[in-house]
């Protein structure tokens, strides 16, 4: 029996679900506990920092996602992996001399391993295939790294006010784009920093992360979705400012509400277009049973016609 197997193959041997469920816990509390502090700065980032309030929903996402796939436990092999706890034990060390040299963000980022691992050491590499997928999700935890997060932030300013700049165009608004500020008549609009898309970048990829792990759908469209987060975000983010920058062509100053009444329609924007994305591709690839197919793979001539 090979090792694949021994996921799938009902063992006597087989972890009890009240025992299993009591693990869980422990584990659970175990890593709670020792990443206090870490978890506590971090909800104090979610709090102060906009782009990463989706944060106090990643942990609740998580375990959705592990309770979604608790049918990969039934009859698992699930034996403690006393190598992963070894290799648990030395990740903790290090992780101690992350917090003597002041390195928060990757003491945050050892969180994810050291998840996995504690599971690995509670049932072996049969837990880790049925909780991998939420132990993944938890990287939605971690804000940018500072670095990354400055890297990014200039080049969405500039493709957010160059297509919203395009966008007013085509619609027949005649606009000026001097660096970030696009000027609509008499009105100077600045595509501030706050107002880059990055805020909407990381909560969709997100959103879309806990779909493509929740919702049963074929792989070709997940990964779509996954595809589609860069475009769809920048795209939702130009349409709010294209719209804030009308708003101050036919109200003058009375442009804030609609400004945020537009932030608030990102989101909704998004699903849409994602939405959209979806049937676009249902509508170009077309499934074809395999009693269809000829012997290289090709549709019939008779299928083909439709006779």
């Amino acid at each position: 029996m090979t090792e694949a197997d021994a996921f799938e193959t009902p063992s006597d041997r087989s972890t009890p679900r009240i025992y299993l469920a009591a693990s869980l816990l422990v584990v659970a509390l175990g890593l709670g506990w020792a990443y206090a502090p870490c978890l506590a700065s971090l909800a104090h980032r979610w709090r102060s920092d906009d782009n990463y309030s989706h944060g106090f929903l990643v942990g609740p996402v998580a375990l959705a996602i592990l309770w979604r796939r608790r049918g990969w436990l039934e009859g698992a092999d699930l034996r403690p992996g006393w190598r992963a706890l070894v290799a648990l034990a030395a990740l903790l060390a290090v992780r101690s001399w992350l917090f003597e040299r002041n390195e928060p963000w990757l003491e945050w980022a050892s969180i994810v391993p050291a998840s996995g691992l504690a599971l690995m050491a509670l049932g072996g590499r049969a837990m880790l295939a049925w909780a991998w997928p939420g132990v993944v999700f938890l990287g939605f935890l971690l804000p940018l790294p500072a670095a990354l997060n400055t890297a990014m932030a200039g080049p969405l300013q500039s493709l957010a006010t160059l297509g919203s700049v395009t966008l007013l165009e085509a619609s027949g608004l005649p606009v000026i784009s001097e660096g970030n500020v696009i000027v609509v008549g008499g009105e100077r609009l600045e595509v501030a920093r706050a107002c880059n898309g990055l805020s909407m970048l990381l909560s969709f990829a997100t959103l879309v992360g806990a779909m493509v792990a929740l919702v049963d759908r074929p792989v070709r469209e997940r990964f779509a979705l996954l595809l589609g987060i860069v475009p769809v975000a920048l795209l939702s983010n130009i349409l709010r400012i294209t719209a804030t920058a009308w708003a101050a062509h036919l109200a003058g100053h009375a442009v804030e509400a609609a400004h945020d009444w537009a932030g608030l329609a990102m989101m909704p924007v998004a699903l849409g277009l994602l939405w959209l994305e979806l049937r676009v591709l249902a509508w170009v690839v077309v499934e074809v049973d395999a009693e269809e197919l000829g012997p290289l793979g090709l549709v019939r001539p008779s299928t083909a016609a439709g006779g």
